[in-house]
């Protein structure tokens, strides 16, 4: 049990200093920032398309998510797995009492962690623009305070990040993101509470929470991403590794379209192939979004359970992997 306690320690340890190596990457500061502004600059890109343009909104929101989930979970595993393998940082870890093992999962948990933490900014931002609306017609009437809101909160979030760089020493991408999430937190639990007139409604009456939702049901696809990337820094290079996370995302996307093909020619075929390829269209809710379907919270533990299972298993692979590996 001591033994237990104390790779658990060492895990936690290991997730905690790769959390932090990842959010003060600026490359992870500059995508989040590129995503927010994407999202929150939506409504201008969907004016004007035939009373679609909320639904197009969400779905823009959605894909940016995704994509940014993507390109932290290649870029950060390959920064705090593959950089620490070749510059033999990773053997001062492995070489202790720890393991191979506990270093991959560590890491994973680290990564997976600051893709939360994005994800989390992100969706706040996503669902605040959606209750903003788009200007459909000059009869529209848009949410201003929101707007205001987010406009001060990402202003502010930019000053406390520099004041907190400049008086304090801090890392400029983490101040960033730990800003964003008090900043953008209060103002989302604030509207949270409020109409478009300003008046007291209960909770989340007056946010979109099929959006939330959605949003929720996308978080365990970025996950099990950054597993598949996990897996793939131990071995490969960060062009390969890219290369490798694109074509599972494309192989995941397609493969219930795939195993329906397979399945017309054999039963068998399609049945075998059916459990080991992941099948991304579970967390995608952008199709029920735009059909007006309603998301039901109980799918939200089927997508979470599946997208934590095939997760584990990326991760078991990625140790596998790891441990036939060499580090000089």
């Amino acid at each position: 049990m001591v033994r237990g306690v104390y790779m658990v320690g060492k895990v936690a340890a290991i997730a905690g200093n790769a959390f932090r190596e990842t959010v003060r990457q600026p490359v992870f500061c500059v995508l989040l920032g590129i995503a927010l502004l994407m999202i929150a600059l939506s409504p201008t890109f969907t004016m004007f398309t035939l009373f679609e343009d909320v639904k197009l909104v969400r779905d823009m929101g959605l894909s940016t998510i995704l994509v940014t989930g993507l390109l932290l979970a290649v870029l950060s595993a390959s920064n705090v797995v593959s950089e620490e393998v070749r510059g033999r940082t990773a053997l001062m870890v492995v070489a202790r009492p720890v393991g191979r093992g506990a270093f991959v999962l560590g890491k994973f948990l680290g990564i997976a962690l600051a893709q939360l933490a994005a994800a989390y900014v992100l969706t706040l931002v996503l669902v605040l623009t959606v209750r903003v609306g788009v200007k459909e017609a000059v009869y529209t009437k848009l949410d201003t305070a929101v707007v205001w809101a987010e406009l001060a909160a990402c202003l502010l979030t930019v000053a406390a990040a520099v004041a907190a760089n400049y008086f304090f020493d801090k890392p400029f991408p983490s101040a960033v993101l730990f800003a964003a999430i008090a900043l953008f937190s209060l103002v989302f639990f604030g509207f949270a509470f409020l109409d478009k007139e300003l008046a007291l409604v209960p909770f989340l009456e007056a946010m979109d929470t099929e959006t939330l939702k959605a949003c929720i049901v996308l978080f365990p696809m970025t996950v099990v991403l950054t597993a598949a990337a996990v897996m793939c820094a131990t071995r490969l290079t960060l062009v390969v590794s890219m290369v490798v996370c694109v074509l599972f995302f494309l192989l995941g996307t397609l493969s219930e379209y795939l195993l329906e093909q397979l399945a017309t020619m054999s039963r068998l075929l399609g049945e075998v192939p059916r459990v080991l390829l992941p099948n991304f269209q579970v967390f995608w809710m952008g199709d029920a979004l735009m059909a007006g379907t309603a998301i039901p919270w109980g799918y939200l533990l089927t997508a979470l359970g599946y997208g934590a299972l095939y997760s584990a298993a990326l991760v078991f692979l990625g140790m596998c992997l790891f441990e036939a590996r060499e580090i000089q």
